[in-house]
């Protein structure tokens, strides 16, 4: 190990010390819930906005990325202002009955000029009025129904990492090397229990419609436990085979339109074909085969402290480098991150990250390698809607052999590419 990595180690090792000091202040949870517009009967009407603001001072090295027939080298400095980027919520609750969700992507990493839709749900806890349905609330009184285009409900990504321009809930800029997040139309039934809870669900294993023979259906399981005091453990699985006609497999770890906080790292300038889909995020298989499960961990030892760790497997397709979409061999993959978060005062946090993706095979099996991400920064609340926050980031892979790209969108990860540098976010939430 370099003198740089046991530094970035030696960080998160303080960071960790500082856990355990008796710091007795906390920011509340941030409610995510929007602003309360207006009611009407029983219709209750709320708006969320959010928008972020990036400046980066990073640099790479031993970067070269695959560009149509040949080797293009990127710019090794990249300084200066990201585009701002911005999402849009709207949600009707009917009573306490059922919550009607969507929201839109007002600007994203990939698109910056363009709305895209992102999630619309009705989750429903007992139906109302005097339909013929009201003979299942019996059912309802023990399980919740979530139906329409949604998180499928993975590990604890979609409450903990950055999703465009939702920054509040990330304690660092960035978010894990791998941050498994895909929607896809579907349905979850939801049991609470008392300190306990379990999902199962299914969808179309794709993130739009799709009537292809060739499609298959996804299923998912999650179960958790929070009977003890502090401690929050989850266990989730998720799985499809599509034939190998299906034009588009599920998004669960290949979508990242939702947020590589990096702006331009091991990558070209995005030029609308999908290679500048989340710069430096690892995007294990293509979608059509994909089997995965993740155990979750979230301590609060006490006031002011929060210790989060995951770790996961994943078996899949892997993608042609070269043909976007078109598979050519397996994948097997460990991914894993442990992070600390530590209020000083009611306002002020530090927090260190350390996530890595291990391929035991990629495409072939005399092809392995990692990549890893340390992370260390901190975080300011200027109001309880306005966050400010300053990150150190070092990413490096190592292991594979050269040539190898479809790991990290086009980039030679058999090169050794690094990125480091500092980058700065002020992001606004409601």
């Amino acid at each position: 190990m370099t003198m740089k990595n046991l530094y970035l180690f030696a960080a998160l090792l303080l960071l960790v010390g500082f856990s355990f000091s008796q710091v007795q202040a906390q920011k509340p949870e941030y409610n995510r819930k929007g602003i309360e517009v207006g009611t009407f009967n029983d219709l209750t009407f709320s708006l969320g906005l959010h928008s972020v603001g990036r400046v980066q001072v990073l640099n790479q090295d031993n970067v070269r990325v695959w560009s149509g027939s040949d080797w293009a080298t990127p710019s090794e400095n990249l300084h200066g202002m990201q585009t701002s980027f911005a999402n849009l919520e709207f949600m009707v609750s009917i009573g306490d009955d059922i919550d009607v969700f969507f929201d839109g992507l007002l600007a994203t990493q990939r698109h910056p000029s363009q709305w895209w839709g992102n999630q619309g749900y009705m989750y429903i806890r007992r139906i109302p009025g005097n339909s013929f349905l009201t003979l299942l609330n019996p059912v309802f009184e023990h399980i919740d129904l979530k139906a329409g285009n949604f998180f499928a409900d993975f590990g604890e990504h979609q409450y903990t990492r950055t999703i465009n321009a939702d920054a509040h809930r990330n304690p660092l800029v960035g978010n894990p090397i791998v941050a498994p997040l895909g929607a896809e139309p579907g349905m979850e039934v939801i049991y609470n229990g008392n300190g306990f809870g379990a999902m199962v669900g299914g969808g179309i294993g794709a993130p739009e419609q799709d009537f292809q023979e060739a499609r298959k259906y996804s299923f998912r399981s999650k179960v958790w436990l929070d009977a003890i005091q502090n401690v929050y453990l989850s266990g989730s699985f998720y799985t499809v085979n599509h034939d190998p006609g299906a034009l588009r497999g599920t998004n669960l770890f290949r979508r990242e339109r939702h947020g590589s906080s990096y702006g331009g790292v091991w990558n070209l300038n995005n030029d609308g074909s999908g290679d500048g889909e989340g710069p430096g995020q690892v995007r294990p298989g293509n979608g059509r085969e994909l089997t995965a499960w993740e155990v979750n961990a979230i301590l609060n030892l006490f006031e002011g402290n929060t210790i989060s760790a995951y770790f996961g497997q994943g078996t899949g397709t892997g993608p042609d480098p070269n043909t976007a979409g078109v598979p050519v061999g397996d994948e097997e993959w460990i991914y894993y991150s442990a992070e600390v978060r530590q209020f000083l005062n009611e306002n002020f946090y530090l927090s260190g990250r350390f996530s890595s993706v291990d391929y035991s095979k990629f495409l072939s099996t005399d092809n392995d390698g990692s990549v890893y991400r340390a992370q260390a920064g901190f975080g300011t609340f200027i109001t309880d809607n306005i966050l400010l926050k300053a990150e150190y980031v070092y990413q490096a892979a190592s292991g594979f052999n050269e040539g190898t790209t479809g790991v990290a969108n086009r980039v030679d990860v058999g090169m050794e590419p690094t990125f480091q540098g500092i980058i700065l976010e002020v992001g606004v939430s409601f």
